[in-house]
């Protein structure tokens, strides 16, 4: 048994970034949507989209990895219609785990979508015009290069982890032994063993039948070799951790949520999350981009569902079926019972802490083909998909090896991070593709603030004048996103403020709570009366060039203001 060091992860660690940062440059203007881009190379494409298009972005870190390795945002909003901070916002993400690494190529072909669409597509127009999006493709940039370029099985950050608690950590990662660069199987012969070669297919194994007892039978085992000596492959490696387990809300100790960390926001991607978005108070959704299955996670995630009030539910519900419409994909419930809750996710602090509804989409349900219509993909299906789609190159044959430990054995099986985990690069770009309308979507219904019926009277030749103005919420969400946050203060009122020039108050306060302000959701078909809320004040000009500077603010329903001259 030998214990690992720190240099070695280091020395696996910094290999990757190695070969990632040695990848040719692609044009920004022209990205290639049939591969999968290291960090280097997706930064590079956000550092050229920053470049050419200067005002429609600005392009920073949030933070670093444990190596250091920035953690980077690009806002993308047209500066000229206003400061991103006074828009409404919406935050997008992928490939906090490590090998979902289809999570980062959506949230970076939706930037482009973006960017590429302004003043071309009038509704992508509108939406940067008057919103601002913000996408960080690399959640987890370390533990992403290490799955892309080593085939390594780590679930999310590039710390060690000691699966079994003995104190021991694998030493050779990442156990590639015949070097094709994935991690697939290992099958021994043995008496004993539970699975035997099919009979219509000698590459796929089988479960043995009770009482078969026609073989010859197999083990099965990860690839990789037994550092400890306790019997098992590829444990106590990196990437123990799953980041989505280690945010504050209902946070559990190793006892409840495996991987959830030693503490909350123990790692410097979820701290750097957090931080991020309780400075962006504009952030009005998050989609939290995963892989793979081919469905969306919904709230709730540790909570049972009748711990929401029942207007939440019905907005989380409704909310949901947009993606049906537009994915043909299913909706489900993150939290399924409580042997099963997740704790520390993402999207149960933004609805607790923060006040408004996240999404968690599994990209990627795709793998193979229903042959034979019977609504199901069998594995002989995804044998003959293989062969005839892929040309055979998502199945490592079974090839004969001498494993230092287990003797002759054969190492072979599905290469799964490019078939079922993510999509293989010739089928990647249809899958970025079938999300936008959705990102697009959730973008657009959010709160928005307009002001509108802007007047100042003057009050006959007393020098006094009536100044009034209507605000309204134009999108189709409240203020205040969800009844959580109104219950728990999390989302602040509306609130209008006055700034006098040559002019003083008569009466109207200077900061004066307008509330929360419904949506078109909620007024339904009786018109949009309810969505707005008068303003008024009299003032008294003391100067030739009295006016009045009228701002609106809502947290989530951006800034509108306006300066009224008294004449």
């Amino acid at each position: 048994m030998r214990k690992a060091s720190a240099v070695l992860w280091s020395a696996v660690i910094m290999l990757a970034l190695i070969r990632s940062a040695g990848a040719q440059t692609e044009d920004p203007r022209q990205p290639n949507w049939a591969k999968y881009h290291s960090t280097a190379e997706a930064y590079a494409l956000l550092d050229g989209w920053a470049k050419a298009y200067p005002h429609l972005t600005s392009l920073y870190s949030i933070g670093r990895t444990l190596k250091g390795t920035p953690l980077q945002v690009l806002e993308i909003t047209n500066q000229q219609t206003g400061p991103a901070a006074e828009k409404p916002g919406y935050y997008y993400d992928g490939n906090i785990h490590a090998g979902e690494l289809t999570g980062a190529e959506v949230a970076l072909h939706f930037a482009w979508y973006l960017l590429s669409s302004y003043g071309k597509d009038a509704r992508v127009t509108r939406l940067l015009d008057t919103r601002v999006v913000y996408v960080r493709p690399k959640f987890n940039p370390d533990g992403a290069d290490l799955a892309l370029s080593t085939g390594m099985p780590l679930r999310s950050t590039p710390r060690p982890y000691d699966e079994d608690d003995d104190g021991l950590l694998d030493e050779d990662p990442p156990n590639d032994l015949n070097g094709d660069g994935a991690i697939t199987q290992m099958r021994v012969p043995d008496p004993n063993g539970l699975w035997k070669v099919a009979g219509d297919d000698p590459r796929r194994m089988v479960r043995r039948q009770a009482g078969d007892s026609v073989g010859p039978f197999y083990a099965l085992y990860s690839e990789g070799v037994d550092d400890d000596g306790d019997g098992r492959f590829n444990e106590d490696g990196v990437g123990g951790i799953d980041m989505n387990r280690n945010f504050p809300r209902n946070w559990g100790l190793e006892i409840e949520q495996e991987g959830a960390g030693p503490y909350p926001l123990s790692e410097p991607e979820t701290q750097a999350t957090i931080e991020f978005l309780v400075r962006h108070r504009n952030v009005a959704g998050i989609v939290h981009g995963h892989t793979s299955g081919g469905f969306l996670y919904r709230l709730p995630s540790s909570e049972p569902w009748d711990d929401y009030g029942l207007a939440d539910q019905q907005l989380i519900l409704e909310l949901a079926e947009k993606y049906t419409g537009v994915t043909r994909q299913r909706v489900i419930p993150s939290f399924t019972n409580p042997k099963q809750h997740r704790h520390g996710t993402l999207i149960s602090w933004g609805y607790w802490d923060y006040g408004i509804v996240g999404w968690v989409p599994e990209y990627w349900g795709g793998f193979g083909r229903d042959y034979d219509n019977n609504g199901s993909v069998s594995e002989a299906e995804r044998f003959r998909f293989n062969d005839e789609e892929l040309g055979g190159a998502g199945f490592a044959p079974w090839t004969a090896f001498d494993h230092p430990q287990l003797g002759k054995v054969e190492i072979g099986g599905w290469r799964t991070r490019f078939t079922t985990q993510n999509p293989p690069v010739q089928f990647l770009k249809g899958e970025l593709e079938l999300y936008v309308p959705w990102l697009l979507w959730l973008a657009e219904v959010g709160p928005r603030l307009e002001m509108e019926e802007v007047a100042a009277t003057a009050l006959g030749n007393t020098g006094l004048y009536r100044v009034r103005a209507v605000v309204r919420n134009v999108g189709y969400l409240p203020t205040n996103i969800t009844q959580r946050a109104v219950e728990a203060r999390l989302i602040e009122p509306v609130y209008a403020t006055i700034e006098l020039k040559d002019a003083e108050p008569v009466s109207g306060a200077r900061r004066a709570s307008l509330g929360h302000l419904p949506g078109l959701r909620d007024v339904g078909g009786q018109g949009p009366g309810e969505t707005r809320r008068s303003i008024e004040y009299v003032v008294r000009r003391t100067g030739q060039r009295g006016a009045v500077v009228l701002t609106v603010a809502s947290e989530k329903g951006g800034v509108v203001r306006r300066e009224i001259p008294l004449r």
